[in-house]
């Protein structure tokens, strides 16, 4: 446990806030640490794992929509090795202390409880700070049990983690309340929120104006032109990093996604299991490739839905998330036109004309990120009624000055840019990038993803003063073939860090099956009846599909 647990402390005047157990807490010495005397450095790490389940499509006689198989093969199709069968999936010989959830979980994140028989419990558990270094410095670690009451108490869990992009309950409960739910008939779902982020106690060590200024890209009324907003943003986000450095200290390396894969080994070992099966989705990908590459022998399932490009540079990551989003807002603008929707005749046109405005101080205290952001957030969201969703989303869009549309800026926010998600992003960059490189590919980026390149490029700079952390652990083999799900319309991610991930599979002679699917929202488990089916298959088996494409 972690030593020094404290009661919750108040916010000082520069806006910094105090929690039950900072990373001084954890070291056996407390020695209190200053960064100016304008204020005190406060900060809290409480981890919370939450592990949550997936979802699965059918091929062959089964019920559901019919797989489009597609010629060529998957993502590891060349690879020359074949992985032997895969294991069977076994129910934990000791479990977590399981209790019911609060009743407003779904309701903290503005979504529906999930209906019917499904049990959604919460528990906790231990992990070391640093895996594989000894120490006695743990954190405490929540996850989110979604089941059904049919599930059989023999059905093996799958894990689900949806890395940095939000809380992996968020994932969980869109499993859960969607096809998704598919999977709970035979696999209870685990959400692990990746460490410093969600349910797990978020870290905090950013003042409320650093903060602000980090989320809006360096836009103030006072940096309103390319050059003095980026230059106020690497310098607000370099002051920010110097504060958490020196706040989570010797822990400010502790959030990459390999320490994130450590704590599902914890989790592994706490079941006493001898593998397990991860869903990973969009930037779970890499928590689950990380953990392929530090523990190959204790994989038994491996599903990367719409995934990152792994082991990328920053900015090659970066520009695969400014072409998949953009692909996505345009998707979205182009079903709207042709649905009629609030946009009026051009929605693209209107779009970015919202977003200029946003970047011109138009929209009152709302920026371009801000719409950016809460459009994404809002498709990602979405139910599996496209049509819906499309007249929803562009009613939003259509009036920004509503309540609502505050309201979707504030969820958007609060689920994709807390201090703990910045923090474990600049964690995973392994390299940096210099400030007149981002000004370059600002302009570039611009005229080439017109909806979401400037914001991209921008947001490179969140990074600025925070050390490198180290390259992530690569894969050198796969005990067990991937299943690797994609989408275009994923305005979180994108739809392109599935192929960027090719060269790793077949370098790790690894064979993969990719399942494409045109639908909207985050993740396309939880949103397609045919990939539902087919994970759900996997799940069970461990066999693969031929590659192919799911209707949307």
């Amino acid at each position: 446990m972690v030593p020094g647990h404290r009661r919750p402390l108040t916010r000082d005047e520069a806006g910094r806030h105090a929690h039950v157990t900072t990373v001084a807490d954890m070291r056996p010495t407390t020695t209190p640490r200053t960064r100016r005397p304008r204020r005190r450095l406060l900060g809290a790490l409480c981890l919370v794992l939450a592990a949550i389940t997936m979802a699965g499509c059918a091929v062959g006689p089964d019920t559901g929509p019919p797989l489009i198989v597609q010629d060529g093969g998957g993502a590891g199709a060349g690879a020359t090795s074949t992985p032997p069968r895969p294991p069977t999936l076994s129910a934990p010989r000791s479990d977590l202390a399981w209790r019911t959830c609060p009743t407003n979980l779904a309701s903290r994140f503005g979504l529906p409880a999930p209906g019917g028989d499904v049990r959604v419990d919460c528990a906790t558990f231990e992990a070391t700070v640093t895996p594989g270094v000894a120490t006695r410095d743990t954190v405490s670690v929540a996850a989110v049990r979604f089941r059904l009451t049919s599930t059989p108490a023999s059905g093996a869990p799958l894990v689900v983690t949806s890395g940095t992009d939000m809380p992996s309950a968020v994932a969980g409960l869109l499993l859960a309340d969607g096809p998704g739910r598919a999977l709970l008939a035979d696999h209870p779902l685990v959400a692990v929120d990746r460490r410093g982020t969600g349910s797990s106690g978020p870290l905090d060590c950013f003042t409320s104006q650093e903060r602000s200024v980090v989320l809006a890209n360096g836009l103030t009324p006072s940096t309103r032109d390319a050059q003095a907003r980026g230059d106020l943003l690497a310098t607000t986000a370099g002051e920010a990093a110097d504060a958490c450095t020196e706040t989570i200290s010797p822990y400010q390396l502790a959030f990459t996604s390999a320490n994130a894969a450590g704590d599902l080994e914890q989790l592994r070992r706490t079941w006493g299991v001898d593998r397990i099966g991860i869903l990973g989705v969009g930037s779970g990908a890499d928590v689950a490739l990380a953990y392929a590459g530090l523990y190959r022998d204790r994989v038994g399932r491996l599903i990367l839905d719409t995934p990152t490009a792994y082991g990328a540079s920053v900015r090659d990551r970066a520009q695969q998330v400014a072409a998949g989003t953009d692909a996505a807002v345009a998707g979205f603008a182009s079903d709207c036109a042709s649905q009629g929707c609030p946009l009026g005749s051009d929605p693209g046109a209107a779009i970015r004309s919202l977003v200029q405005r946003g970047a011109q101080g138009g929209l009152g205290d709302l920026t371009d990120s801000d719409v950016l952001a809460a459009l994404s957030t809002e498709i990602a969201l979405t139910t599996t009624d496209r049509a819906s969703t499309i007249t929803r989303v562009a009613g939003l869009l259509a009036e920004p000055a509503s309540p609502a549309f505050a309201a979707a800026v504030d969820r958007a926010r609060a689920l994709r840019g807390t201090d703990g998600q910045l923090l474990s992003r600049c964690n995973d960059a392994s390299s940096s990038i210099g400030r007149s490189d981002v000004s370059a590919l600002q302009q570039a980026w611009q005229s080439r993803y017109p909806y979401t390149g400037s914001d991209t490029a921008l947001s490179l700079l969140r990074c600025s003063g925070w050390p490198a952390g180290p390259a992530a652990p690569r894969p050198l083999g796969f005990d067990v073939p991937l299943l690797v799900l994609t989408s275009g319309f994923d305005t979180i991610n994108g739809g392109t860090g599935a192929g960027a991930l090719t060269p790793l599979i077949i370098t790790a002679g690894g064979t993969a099956s990719t399942i494409t699917y045109d639908g909207p929202g985050f993740g396309v488990t939880a949103h397609s009846d045919c990939a539902a089916d087919i994970v759900n298959r996997y799940a069970r088996s461990g066999d693969v599909p031929p590659s192919g494409a799911c209707p949307s």
